[in-house]
């Protein structure tokens, strides 16, 4: 397992390290086909329940939101798309009996959860607040924090883990480990302005924000095994030997994303 891991992240990365370096159309492009693959997975695991995600509902809300990143770009046509989605899903189990008011909310949260997140993603590697901060810049908070705020955890947990932190969502997880997390996302962040401390974030700002994005990382780390324990499946899948499928990688910076994003838009003006 092991090495099959290893072997994971070592093709992994330099893919993501490209992705992210490029910018532009060839990140948007990368973060689609993460997107759909990830919906994919999203989709089967309910499967394994028999709760039925509208499945179409998904595919038309991806195909408006990737023409209106390829067009307009404008909040209020992403808004458009969610609130369409929204009353979509919840009519379609009054006319198709195969689905239920289930169904309409797990569709929602698919598409708010994924769809949604990784469109922010998109949106803060193209951010620009001028030559000290950009989005090649910003973006790599997100993944600073998630990064640092696993391992951090996962060590921690593991050298010093006493108690239980969610025993019926994750057996493993410990409140030492969570605190360790929160000390990771810190020290990620710190390192971060370390690198860019001609940028017109000041220290005390990135703290914060490395206490929010933090605690919210593991809370998606959590949310996502609490899905996959409700539905009985270990992972999401199998794309990654060793680590699962899209989605087990990306639980936490999916959650990092949003408070990222709207923390750099508040702060920024």
């Amino acid at each position: 397992m092991a090495d099959k891991r290893v072997i994971s992240a070592a093709i992994a990365i330099p893919i993501l390290l490209f992705f992210v370096i490029m910018g532009g159309i060839t990140f948007r492009i990368g973060v689609l086909v993460i997107t759909a693959i990830a919906l994919s997975e999203y989709v089967g695991v309910y499967n394994y329940n028999n709760h039925k995600v509208i499945k179409w509902v998904l595919i038309l809300g991806y195909i408006a939101n990737v023409i209106v990143l390829f067009t307009t770009r404008k909040t209020e046509h992403f808004m458009l798309i969610i609130n369409l989605i929204l009353l979509i899903s919840m009519s379609v189990p009054i006319f198709i009996k195969k689905y239920d008011v289930i169904s309409s909310a797990i569709t929602i949260v698919g598409y708010l959860y994924i769809v949604n997140f990784f469109t922010l993603m998109i949106l803060i590697r193209e951010m620009n607040y001028g030559n000290k901060l950009t989005g090649n810049k910003l973006i790599w908070i997100v993944f600073i924090v998630a990064w640092f705020s696993d391992t951090f955890a996962y060590y921690t947990g593991r050298f010093f883990g006493k108690r239980k932190l969610c025993p019926e969502v994750s057996p493993k997880k410990t409140i030492e480990g969570a605190f360790g997390g929160l000390i990771g996302s810190l020290v990620g962040v710190l390192l971060w302005w370390l690198i860019n401390s001609n940028s017109n974030i000041r220290l005390f700002q990135l703290l914060i924000l490395a206490i929010l994005a933090g605690c919210v990382s593991q809370i998606g780390d959590l949310s996502a095994s609490l899905i996959k324990r409700y539905v009985g499946v270990k992972d999401y899948g199998k794309i990654m030997p060793g680590h699962g499928g899209i989605l087990d990688r990306f639980d936490s910076i999916l959650f990092v994303t949003p408070v990222v994003y709207y923390y750099i838009v508040l702060l920024m003006g």
